[in-house]
């Protein structure tokens, strides 16, 4: 990540922190700004993902957590262990002080709840001893746009770090809709919304960076300055580069709660548009935060599904994890198996499956061969013409048999990518924009 760029988001998040000396005093501001229904609906956007695919967890890993805003969230979640991680020192202080005044609300309860600052997320490896069940990023992917080099980090650490099976959820800004507001030029002003373009010549699917400032909120300029820049995202961009990572859309959230606070367009889609209601403000307001989408992606080479309702993303030690009434969760072991997510496939499992099946094949020849014991010329006869009459057909036996499993394993990399149509929409999109996906705090 350019060390420019990095120091100067570092210094806006920095700026931006210790300013209430209780998270009470931090709640009440947020919820008598102008800016409240946006900061109200974007946290229950954040709230409802995170018990979607996060409930019953036993550990989350948050990257670019901030200032500790979603601490509530994954107690409720009855999360037990959390790592966040965020390049600004001052906000790092600000989720240590918020997670000790939580601790002192819910006494007995096992919170294992760790904040650390650093600016390697997007360019060094970053390997934390365990996997994680869950791995976040809550409106800070877009800054990761900055370059691909630093892109492709990040998401090698968000992999690296989840469990096979594992969902990494996040919201961001939708590039293309940021453009839409700045088309007729390269400003776009609004009593509620700023929105700069500072790149060169046209955008670009990395390096494309323009200040967006969200009155009363995290991202607005205070002192004089501007607001924070960011990065443009295209969906394309993020879902092709996570996919080199084993990382696959989740396009079906599977919760009917989820869908009404998202664009119903975006259905089957990996990027899910916010759809805000303000109607008691300026209409900037519905504007910024409809720039927004949640996007889900999951560690497997299967098919990318949603949790089951009210299942656990893995079976966890037996006495549980306290849950947000402070009762030990119980595991529901049967839903548990019929909801196992694919295993990622490994190095060399399509092999293994095509030599195990040959194997079982040969064996089974062997016995049918012991059976006959006076085998017929005319049936070997038979047999050799139907094995020339296959080679004639480029078809035999090992090559019907590779097919079928090389189809059962490429089969979920080709539904995760989309409709045909869909995916020429993507590719012109990146193409006209320089193609990458979202972002915000």
């Amino acid at each position: 990540m350019d060390q420019k760029a990095l120091e100067y988001t570092r210094n806006h998040y920095d700026r931006h922190s210790n300013q209430f000396a209780s998270t009470e005093e931090a709640l009440k501001a947020r919820a008598t700004g102008p800016g409240a229904p946006l900061k109200k609906f974007h946290n229950d956007i954040k709230r409802q993902l995170i018990n979607r695919f996060a409930n019953g967890a036993e550990s989350l890993l948050d990257f670019a957590c901030g200032r500790g805003g979603d601490i509530w969230k994954w107690i409720d979640a009855g999360i037990t262990v959390v790592k966040g991680i965020d390049l600004s020192p001052g906000e790092i202080e600000e989720a240590r002080k918020r997670f000790a005044e939580a601790r002192t609300k819910r006494p007995g309860t096992e919170l294992r709840y760790e904040f650390v600052d650093s600016p390697k997320l997007g360019t060094e490896e970053w390997l934390e001893p365990a996997q994680y069940d869950v791995v976040t990023c809550m409106f800070a992917i877009h800054y990761f746009f900055v370059a691909e080099k630093a892109l492709k980090q990040f998401l090698h650490n968000v992999s690296i770090n989840l469990k096979d099976g594992g969902y990494f959820v996040g919201t961001v800004p939708d590039g293309r809709r940021i453009n839409e507001c700045i088309k007729n030029g390269r400003t776009y002003k609004r009593p509620m919304l700023t929105i700069e373009a500072h790149w060169v010549g046209g955008p670009g699917p990395f390096n494309s960076p323009y200040v967006c400032a969200i009155g009363d909120t995290v991202t607005g300029g205070d002192k004089g300055t501007v607001g924070s820049f960011e990065y443009l995202v295209y969906s394309s961009v993020l879902v092709s580069l996570a996919a080199v990572y084993g990382l696959k859309p989740v396009l079906d959230y599977g919760d009917p709660n989820l869908a009404g606070f998202f664009d119903d367009a975006d259905a089957t889609k990996p990027l899910k548009h916010f759809k805000p209601h303000f109607p008691n403000s300026d209409r900037s307001l519905e504007r910024a935060s409809s720039l927004f989408a949640a996007f889900v992606f999951q560690k497997t080479n299967g098919t990318p599904t949603a949790p089951g309702a009210g299942t656990r993303l893995q079976q966890l030690p037996q006495q549980g994890v306290l849950g947000k009434h402070g009762r030990e969760d119980e595991v529901d072991a049967s839903a548990s198996a019929a909801q196992r997510p694919l295993q990622r496939r490994r190095p060399g499992l399509l092999n293994a499956k095509l030599q195990q099946a040959q194997q079982q094949q040969q064996a089974q020849q062997q016995d049918e061969q012991q059976q006959q014991l006076a085998p017929q010329a005319e049936e070997q006869q038979g047999q050799q013409g139907e094995h020339h009459s296959d080679l004639r057909n480029g078809r035999t036996q090992e090559t019907q048999l590779e097919d079928a499993v090389t189809g059962s394993c490429e089969q979920p990399v080709q539904a995760a990518a989309g409709s045909g149509e869909e995916q020429q929409q993507q590719n012109r999109d990146a193409s006209a924009a320089g193609g990458v996906v979202e972002s915000t705090r």
